[in-house]
């Protein structure tokens, strides 16, 4: 998996131009590649699900941050009963939902996306019942270097607590990824990649999902913790190729050609109208995974000349 430095560097070496300039513009090329690799299809890893709670009488939700324009569905969890609302499309059949006064209920029928905010009818009566979002995950610039101060101490297999010395984690490094040097001495990591969920302090941090590894116990494991572009690792050299190619268009055009067809064939530069290099290797790994985000069929959408049915309120 390519961080920001391994990423930026490796752009360097292959426009056989490391300088600070080059690296400074690298980092934009590589940027924007990443944002043009997932313009590609909406690929089933870029789904992202986030919760919020309901609040007594309050209608419209933010939206959370991490989850972009394309918004796949929501539902709402009252105890054990998951409630999956309609979604209203247009604004004509929401004002349709409004005039017809639903009032307030835990059993919700619709939510109609406004900007930023959706707004969910009936109103939500009680607090502390979860909002669930599923959508496209957005992503932000990656610009912050690797880090890699202090050794990791402490941390058990099947676990997520991570114990480091001499280390200086900070709270905004979760969201990133670190990874425990593998070697074949005790008390070393399994050199895979663990998405960081929360850091407690400078010594302490909580991954998101449980590591793999042997257990670390008083070791003095080399580590790296660092921004991903959120693409899988089998295919996450594109931006790369792609930001190499677009310096070398203006350069050589040979080799810019080289590059465009290890990244896609050389359809976006128009060398190729079937797709190769490292986004047809992805295309062909993820194809059937392609489920999410296509648009739901027969969307029970009310009639702006018929009334929504009667809320049945009622529910286990």
């Amino acid at each position: 998996m390519y961080t920001y430095t391994t990423a930026r560097n490796l752009y360097g070496t292959l426009c056989n131009d490391s300088s600070s300039a080059n690296l400074t513009v690298g980092d934009s090329l590589i940027n924007d590649s990443i944002l043009a690799v997932r313009s590609i299809r909406p690929f089933a890893f870029l789904e992202s699900v986030e919760t919020l709670d309901t609040v007594a009488s309050q209608q419209a939700y933010q939206i959370p941050n991490s989850i972009g324009d394309r918004l796949n569905d929501l539902s709402v969890t009252v105890g054990t009963t998951v409630y999956m609302p309609k979604p209203i499309v247009d604004s004509d059949s929401w004002k349709v939902v409004l005039s017809s006064n639903l009032g307030e209920s835990d059993a919700p029928l619709y939510w109609y996306r406004q900007g930023t905010t959706v707004l969910i009818a009936p109103t939500p009566a009680t607090a502390g019942n979860t909002i669930t979002f599923r959508g496209r995950s957005r992503v932000g610039f990656r610009t912050i270097a690797d880090y890699s101060t202090g050794t990791i101490t402490s941390v058990a297999n099947g676990g997520v607590a991570v114990v480091g010395d001499s280390t200086v984690w900070t709270a905004s490094m979760a969201g990133r990824f670190i990874r425990i040097t593998e070697s074949d001495t005790a008390n070393n990591g399994d050199g895979m990649w663990y998405e960081i969920l929360s850091v407690t302090d400078n010594t302490h941090l909580t991954l998101k999902k449980p590591y793999d590894g042997t257990s670390i116990a008083a070791g003095t494991a080399a580590y790296v913790i660092g921004q991903v572009s959120g693409i899988p690792e089998e295919y996450d050299i594109a931006p790369i190729y792609r930001a190499v190619a677009l310096y070398y268009s203006k350069e050589d055009s040979a080799k810019a050609s080289v590059f465009w067809r290890l990244y896609d064939g050389g359809v976006e530069a128009g060398l190729s109208s079937v797709y190769g290099g490292a986004i047809g290797r992805m295309l062909e790994g993820t194809g059937k995974d392609e489920r999410h985000y296509l648009p739901p069929e027969n969307l029970d959408v009310p009639d702006p000349n018929v009334p929504p049915r009667e809320i049945d309120t009622t529910f286990s």
